[in-house]
């Protein structure tokens, strides 16, 4: 008869549809992966974005004023080689050496040498104004100011082109164009620009400075008519745009002795040299007062 019953125990066989059972830890460990890899690929917080958005600016800000500077710096290097150029072309004008002595090396007489330098000097003159119409004389101070001068329709044209008509943020040194007679009026007024490269009118902010104007007080304008005119030093003033000297003399001459309290006595005629400075007030200005000898 068959058993109904077997006398072997069964073998305990685990249960297939049972997982394996893992090594202690081993589930910690790839349960921190899963996390580590997610935190990777997390969304980026608001404060990351404005951190990134702050350095993009700041670099974009940083290069263009960079642009500024170098652009700047080029086209003062190429407004003083066009100065440069007019004072090696006519320094019987300029406060080059003059150059005529070779015209009248053998001359002995005085008075020849001289009508040659003033030939000399009358045909550089009319050559300025053949290059530039509104060519009105050529300024000349401590060896530094030595340029010439012009007179627009306005004050706007000359504070960015050069004499010979180049665009360019160094400008010209040019008078007022409400001085009608030029420098015939009771009060002549020059500008021009307080430069990167210490050109143009930059050295005016020495005058501000006593003991050098009583070293350097002399000024010397050539007008476009062959005149030599001598003014003489006596103010300097650290001021604004909005000085009243800048209207003296154009149309109110009783006001002079108010504006100049420090000019020499029966003074009645002056030179105002303007700039600007490097100061953060843009309207900050320098101004160098001269009387006619």
């Amino acid at each position: 008869m068959r058993r109904l019953f077997s006398n072997k125990k069964k073998k305990n066989t685990p249960d297939k549809s049972s997982k394996k059972e893992r090594p202690p830890g081993k589930d910690a460990k790839a349960e921190r992966s899963r996390v580590n890899l997610f935190s990777t690929f997390r969304p980026l917080q608001r404060k990351h974005i404005v951190y990134g958005v702050m350095i993009i600016v700041g670099t974009f800000f940083a290069a263009a004023a960079l642009r500024v500077i170098i652009g700047g710096l080029f086209e003062d290097a190429v407004a003083r080689t066009e100065y440069e150029r007019l004072r090696d072309d006519f320094p019987i004008i300029s406060g080059q050496p003059s150059q005529y002595d070779d015209y009248v090396h053998d001359e002995e007489d005085l008075e020849a040498q001289e009508e040659i330098a003033r030939e000399l000097r009358d045909l550089s003159l009319d050559e300025l104004a053949a290059l530039n119409g509104d060519f009105i004389g050529w300024i000349n101070a401590i060896n530094v100011i030595d340029y010439p001068v012009v007179r627009g329709t306005d004050n706007s044209k000359y504070i960015d082109t050069t004499f010979f008509g180049t665009r360019n943020t160094a400008g010209t040194i040019f008078m007022d164009y409400r001085n009608a007679k030029g420098f015939d009026e009771q009060v002549s007024i020059l500008y021009g620009h307080y430069t990167r490269d210490g050109s143009m009118f930059t050295a005016l902010i020495n005058f501000l400075d006593p003991d050098f104007r009583s070293r350097n007080p002399i000024i010397n304008i050539t007008t476009r008519d062959g005149r030599k005119l001598t003014y003489r030093v006596f103010s300097a003033r650290l001021t604004d745009a909005w000085d009243v000297a800048y209207t003296v003399g154009i149309s109110d001459s009783e006001r002079a002795a108010e504006v100049f309290p420090d000019a020499p006595e029966n003074a009645s005629r002056f030179l105002l040299l303007s700039t600007c400075t490097r100061s953060a007030n843009r309207d900050e200005r320098i101004l160098v007062f001269a009387a006619l000898t």
